[in-house]
């Protein structure tokens, strides 16, 4: 089976459209998504139910939480903190409630997969997994194979060896091909839908290949004008908007 894997979408209606097509292209039969679908964009209603209607299986994001106050908008900075203010105004109660039942991670036995928005380690902090310290503390709890991650909005692969060895895999985001281990964990930062910020403006995803046992970043462009206008016809920070054509 082949599982397409979506980082932060961010209410990024034309990226997200563009990625589940491309993932529909390339054979994907499932969808995960590593949580805030929300936050930052001008559609947040309209991404909630397009993940609905590919039957995504999603995780809680942090602006996910703070959008229906399960986390206090203290942790963000200005223009994040108007974003979310203005998504909690924006939302009706079957969003709300959607967002308000996402859990904090869920466990795949039959695709010995995880899904977490920062770490596994102490998930509730909505932790960032950046360094090889960081990317251990996750793997040494992780129960599957691979562990699916977002948050950074930067791809990335770690993996732990049966010594609990950690590397980095650089070339992962350049290549955008692995093949999983046996006697390895691997975790993957599958990127940002609807935000990427590695200076790469393109929507980013990973298929999951259940048989190959094998992961592959994608990036897929959309009509990024069209996101920059709703952005600021909705009365947004221009930050916001100016920041997605330079995938910062």
């Amino acid at each position: 089976m082949r599982v397409a894997v979506l980082g932060d979408v961010h209410s990024n209606r034309e990226a997200l459209e563009a990625v589940i097509s491309d993932a529909k292209a390339e054979g994907a039969e499932r969808f995960l998504q590593v949580g805030d679908i929300v936050g930052y964009g001008p559609d947040p209603a309209d991404c909630i139910d397009r993940l609905r209607e590919v039957e995504a299986d999603v995780c809680l994001g942090n602006h996910d939480a703070a959008t229906v106050r399960l986390l206090s908008l203290d942790a963000f900075n200005p223009f994040a903190k108007m974003a979310l203010e203005w998504t909690m105004f924006e939302l009706k109660r079957p969003h709300r409630d959607l967002l308000q039942k996402l859990p904090l991670q869920v466990g795949f036995p039959e695709l010995d997969a995880t899904l977490v928005h920062g770490s596994l380690h102490k998930p509730e902090t909505f932790d960032y997994v950046r360094s090889l310290a960081s990317a251990a503390h996750s793997l040494e709890v992780q129960e599957t194979q691979v562990c699916f991650v977002g948050h950074s909005h930067q791809p990335c692969l770690f993996t732990m060896d049966d010594r609990g060895s950690v590397e980095h895999l650089s070339a992962f985001k350049r290549e955008g091909n692995h093949t999983l281990q046996p006697d390895e964990r691997t975790l993957v930062n599958v990127g940002s839908v609807g935000q990427p910020r590695d200076e790469d403006p393109r929507a980013a995803y990973v298929i999951y290949d259940t048989q190959e046992k094998s992961v592959r970043l994608l990036r897929v462009d959309y009509d990024i004008r069209v996101v920059q206008e709703r952005i600021r016809q909705k009365g947004l920070p221009n930050v916001l908007a100016d920041r997605l054509s330079y995938g910062l």
